[in-house]
């Protein structure tokens, strides 16, 4: 009993520790990008893409063969305000099952197509085999031994029952 009254104190010891660590701070995010923070970074960026426009022009006014492009990919901040067609945040409009549904069909055509193709591979040489053993040359010949192994299959079929 006295040991069962212990472990109950340290456990709320050890909650109360746990909490404080928890409500210690308040955490209420960034403040709004002002807009004056928002126009120096517009005017670093403008300034780098100049700076890198005005270094790229020296070198090439300086250089005496050809060479590679070397400058970066560079995305306008203002693009985002030009997209005409924002993203949806609406769970019924981005339907990530039908996604992976449509995505699952693909991979099976694609995949019954391959199986169709190794089959058709296997039962052409099967059949190229089968025609050069029984020394088959023309089509009567090959007529009458197809005839012959039908009426070998239908006379080796004693039961008709559909599973034979």
């Amino acid at each position: 009993m006295d040991e069962q009254d212990f472990i109950k104190e340290y456990r709320k010891l050890e909650e109360l520790e746990r909490e404080k660590g928890i409500k210690f701070f308040q955490c209420i995010g960034d403040p709004p990008h002002t807009d004056e923070f928002v126009e120096d970074i517009q005017n670093k960026r403008s300034n780098m893409i100049g700076d890198d426009q005005r270094e790229m022009r020296h070198q090439d006014c300086t250089r005496f063969s050809t060479c590679l492009d070397s400058d970066k990919v560079v995305v306008d901040t203002n693009a985002a305000s030009e997209i005409v067609e924002k993203p949806k945040w609406d769970a019924f409009e981005n339907n990530h099952f039908a996604m992976r549904r449509r995505l699952v069909n693909i991979f099976l055509r694609v995949a019954n197509k391959v199986m169709c193709r190794l089959r058709a591979g296997r039962r052409l040489t099967k059949l190229r085999t089968w025609i050069e053993n029984n020394a088959v040359r023309s089509r009567e010949e090959m007529k009458i031994k197809v005839a012959e192994d039908f009426k070998l299959a239908q006379n080796t079929r004693l039961v008709d029952d559909g599973e034979s």
